[in-house]
């Protein structure tokens, strides 16, 4: 079927700009056509089984330890790809066996969208600390000072947080699509063009997910000065938060359903205002959730309306 793209936003009403003071004549009277597009989850993107020394094993990473050796530097973290095709990224642990607070991890690797991260994390004393960021893949771990006092595993748990990009490189679902099929339709895709404004964020669930608590929030990727992309994501930049429970049938959207602080407002607001100046990107939606306990049930889509370019166009 053709279709016709425009590459801008689009207007409609006669008059474009104020000349005067006449509404009718020569007052703007302008509207944006808005844009609006849905990408559906199922709860088996967001199932991880713990696993303590999935990145690395205690046989590898003794006493004294200061640059863990990883199992592999280029795995996915979760081991988990979404139904449209690409690796997510999850939350990671570091179990120490002996006191190990007052060291500290300095992980790096790349986020859910690809681009560099690192994070700095408190170790634990003989326990297990989790990162703050979710990480598609570890490329290296360093610990300072004189390293661990006993040996460490790294790994992955069952309810922390996972990060999917709301990306697909084919239509898995409705239309069963696979990475073979040919004429690939890809609607379930979710980027949004810098300086537009969102209008409505809206998860609808459809089927129940059947845990005591599934919390998530909406991101984005955010330019750093100079344009740099390390560090990048920021997982609540539009609405949620790490107890924002979506688990139940029905439709939550901003701000009923999905918290929003006045920040997260501004950000809808003007899509690139946190964006460094100069260097304002298009965004990549990302959905981040966890889970109380074990799913084996839920499904829903989030829809996302907006007006594109509004913030610098007239």
């Amino acid at each position: 079927m053709a279709k016709t793209n425009f590459s801008g936003p689009i207007t409609t009403g006669p008059i474009q700009v104020n000349t005067g003071t006449t509404v009718g004549s020569n007052v703007r009277d302008a509207a944006f056509v808005q844009n609006k597009m849905a990408f559906p989850i199922s709860y088996a993107n967001f199932v991880v089984t713990t696993d303590a020394d999935r990145l690395a094993v205690t046989g590898s990473n003794g006493a004294s330890t200061t640059s863990v050796t990883l199992v592999d530097a280029t795995q996915n973290v979760p081991g988990i790809t979404s139904d449209g095709g690409f690796e997510m990224a999850s939350v990671i642990t570091l179990t120490s066996a002996g006191n190990d607070s007052a060291r500290t991890a300095t992980v790096t690797g790349t986020d859910v969208l690809g681009s560099s991260q690192t994070e700095d994390v408190t170790m634990a004393n003989t326990g297990v600390a989790t990162s703050a960021k979710t990480f598609k893949t570890v490329t290296s771990i360093a610990i300072d000072g004189s390293g661990t006092a006993g040996t460490l595993s790294v790994g992955i748990i069952e309810t922390g947080l996972i990060s999917m990009a709301c990306r697909s490189l084919f239509n898995e679902y409705p239309l069963a699509q696979t990475s073979s099929t040919t004429d690939k339709n890809l609607a379930n895709n979710i980027v949004i063009p810098a300086w537009s404004r969102i209008t409505d964020i809206r998860f609808i669930v459809n089927t129940a997910f059947d845990t005591a608590g599934f919390d998530m929030q909406i991101g984005a990727n955010v330019a750093q000065a100079a344009g740099a992309t390390l560090n990048s994501l920021d997982l609540d930049y539009f609405a949620g938060d790490a107890d924002n429970d979506v688990a139940a049938v029905g439709s939550n959207h901003i701000p009923v359903g999905f918290d929003q602080t006045s920040a997260q407002m501004k950000n809808c607001l003007n899509v690139s205002d946190d964006d460094a100046s100069g260097y304002e990107i298009d965004k990549a939606v990302v959905i981040t959730a966890k889970t109380d306990d074990a799913l084996t049930a839920g499904d829903g889509v989030l829809s996302i309306e907006w007006l594109q370019r509004i913030n610098n166009t007239n």
